[in-house]
């Protein structure tokens, strides 16, 4: 049986209000994990639909040309999916738009995450990827790609290097999800990270959750669950 945490429990509750509108609006799909890639099995049978032939854009920009985003890329694309890839330092908010205008799902993959913030402001795609989930486009994330969406990522200073993303200038995410996912939480490579993370998210107040690499965040409407992989 799996274990109950205190988030878990949170989680029961809704992220809004819910209004008295009798319309049933699109439910907004968000699935954010440390590596999409370890957990796409998992978050597969949670979307609306099946992986094939279904158009997925993934975004590997925040990966500056690493050699590993290749596995989750090969990953989603080996699920069935249509893989086209892009990247945000290519567009402009002139042209974005018609880079995902055949969009049925988005995959923004890990990396730098303020090169990444960066470039979803400066391209206009912080506002498209909006719209795009409020019409009900699923969105999935990986490390970088999930923390975007928290309201507020300046703890990430301490994992980057803030001078590769010199254009940014504001923390602020696009606050999609009302915390922020302290991805990679039981991977050795980040400790020495999170040492500083943390004291800096418990000082300033920061609303935070921690993610493993075999689980993953659900968004579905106005209420979200962790999920955790079997391995």
């Amino acid at each position: 049986m799996r274990r109950l945490s205190l988030l878990a429990l949170i989680a029961l509750f809704p992220l809004t209000a819910l209004g008295g509108d009798l319309t049933a609006p699109v439910e907004k799909r968000l699935y954010l994990a440390s590596g999409a890639g370890n957990v796409l099995h998992e978050i597969i049978p949670l979307l609306p639909f099946t992986p094939d032939n279904r158009q997925a854009c993934y975004i590997a920009t925040a990966a500056m040309g690493a050699d590993w985003a290749q596995y989750e890329i090969d990953t989603v694309r080996d699920a069935g999916f249509q893989v086209k890839l892009t990247d945000l330092a290519t567009l402009s908010e002139t042209t974005v738009t018609a880079a995902f205008q055949d969009c049925e799902i988005i995959f923004v993959g890990g990396g730098h995450t303020l090169y990444l913030l960066q470039e979803f402001r400066r391209s206009g795609f912080d506002k498209l990827v909006t719209r795009k989930i409020a019409e009900g486009i699923p969105y999935v994330g990986t490390s970088a790609g999930s923390i975007v969406l928290a309201p507020d990522i300046e703890c990430v200073k301490f994992a980057d290097q803030p001078e590769q993303a010199p254009e940014l200038t504001s923390f602020k995410g696009l606050d999609l999800f009302p915390l922020v996912p302290f991805v990679h939480f039981d991977h050795p490579d980040f400790k020495a990270y999170y040492r500083e993370i943390m004291a800096f998210a418990l000082d300033n107040d920061v609303p935070f959750l921690t993610l493993n690499e075999n689980q993953f965040i659900f968004v579905e409407g106005d209420r979200w669950r962790i999920v955790e992989a079997e391995t």
